[in-house]
């Protein structure tokens, strides 16, 4: 029998085509990042999940293979991010696994190697995951935006809420549309975030399929007209009960919401005191939380670990960014001092853009004159996500920046505020 180690040499990736290809897949998945529950329904719910997405194609999932011996596997879903105006065509990779028989054989490290070849040969602008913690950065990945803050306050200390002016029920599909436009309204701002990308199809999907998977219901509340104002989105993790997504858009909303929480604790086991919600700090629902009653917040950092970004294909990436860097200039040129070419070197890759006092273009050659600035693929990446400012990236190594230059890419490169919303993890 061919030893294990040598076998690997034979690993082939490809697209899953065959049934007993994708039975193998989301058994796998199922069995990985859920041990403790029945595999088999996990991975009809995580199927149906996935395949009927109104984006799925069946090319994007992707497996290992030793011979015939599924060993592990990915997918890669195609979505399109919002950094303001910009949007950026993006590879996210969902669900990397790998046979428990085989590991620490290279299996996930051809696995993440084909996502690149496959994101590269697409000319994605980004590939961009929820990662495992010092495993993704050997691939090219950095952290663009810090895990969830979550806000924690005392059940004992909720205000008293009026029973008659706010209505708190399971959504049905009806409340897709006004579910989809709160959504919207609350996520669409954020750098990074699929709010405004997202169908009245998808928002479907996902009440029909996301929330099963989830093992709860999307709750929605309306006011006495029946006007949604608000949802919250409960889930399961280590079977406790747990919120993943919330929006309200009146304080009346919120504490409606904040009582059906607290009741649905009461019923757990071992009811909690403290309930926490997954809220960015900018959001006018944290807003409602913080001018009505205390509350502790907690941002966790986990370096080289969550939300991480790789830079793919960088032409497409900067054609991309033109509309947000656009904005940025027009809004606030008149603060800077500096017109001309500015080169900008993204590690291999050279691009030539022409600023104006009202503008930003790109340019085949540049001026007599042009002034150069050097980043890292993954400083650049940091940087357009807001996560860092251009100070941080003066004091990395390698980069070079013209002190002429700092006041034009303080516009272009802003610290600001990136979220994922919870419904779109993947």
């Amino acid at each position: 029998m061919k030893n294990r180690l040598t076998a690997v040499s034979d690993l082939q990736v490809h697209s899953l085509k065959m049934p007993a290809e994708l039975e193998a897949f989301f058994r796998l998945n199922a069995e990985i990042f859920r041990p403790d529950e029945d595999a088999a329904l996990v991975s009809a719910q995580r199927r149906r999940f996935l395949m009927d997405d109104p984006d799925f194609h069946l090319h994007q999932l992707r497996g290992a293979f030793l011979g015939d011996t599924y060993v592990g596997g990915y997918a890669l879903l195609e979505r399109t991010m919002c950094l303001g105006s910009a949007r950026l065509r993006t590879a996210c990779i969902n669900g990397v696994a790998t046979h428990p028989a085989y590991r620490h054989q290279g299996i996930a490290t051809a696995l993440m190697q084909d996502a690149i070849r496959v994101a590269e040969s697409q000319q994605y602008a980004l590939l961009f995951l929820h990662g495992l913690a010092y495993f993704y950065q050997q691939f090219g990945y950095i952290d663009i935006l810090e895990d969830t803050p979550r806000h924690t306050l005392a059940r004992k200390q909720l205000p008293e809420t009026d029973p008659g002016t706010y209505l708190v029920r399971v959504a049905t599909m009806t409340d897709a549309p006004a579910l989809l436009s709160c959504y919207q309204r609350h996520y669409s701002s954020y750098l990074g975030s699929f709010a405004p990308m997202r169908t009245l199809q998808r928002q479907e999907h996902l009440l029909s399929n996301w929330f099963e998977l989830a093992e709860t219901g999307s709750l929605v509340v309306l006011n006495y007209e029946q006007e949604l104002h608000g949802y919250l989105l409960l889930s399961r993790r280590r079977r406790k009960l747990y919120v993943y997504e919330v929006a309200a858009d009146t304080w009346p909303a919120t504490l409606a919401l904040l009582h059906t929480h607290a009741q649905l604790l009461d019923a757990e086991p071992e009811p909690p005191q403290e309930m926490s919600w997954p809220l960015p700090p900018t959001d006018p629902t944290f807003y409602f939380l913080t001018e009505h009653m205390p509350v502790r917040s907690e941002l966790l950092s986990f370096p080289n670990g969550g939300w991480m970004a790789r830079l793919v294909h960088v032409p497409t990436l900067l054609q991309s960014l033109l509309p947000l860097w656009q904005k940025y200039w027009q809004e606030r040129s008149r603060l800077v001092d500096w017109t001309g070419t500015l080169v900008l070197n993204i590690d291999a890759s050279t691009s030539f853009l022409e600023v104006t006092p009202t503008s930003i273009r790109p340019i085949s050659t540049p001026s007599s004159s042009p002034l150069h600035a050097t980043l890292s693929s993954n400083t650049f990446a940091q940087l357009i996500f807001g996560f860092r400012p251009i100070s941080w990236a003066l004091l990395q190594p390698g980069q070079q920046l013209p002190a002429e230059l700092i006041p034009a890419l303080n516009v272009l490169f802003p610290l600001s505020q990136a979220w994922i919303a919870g419904s779109d993890f993947f």
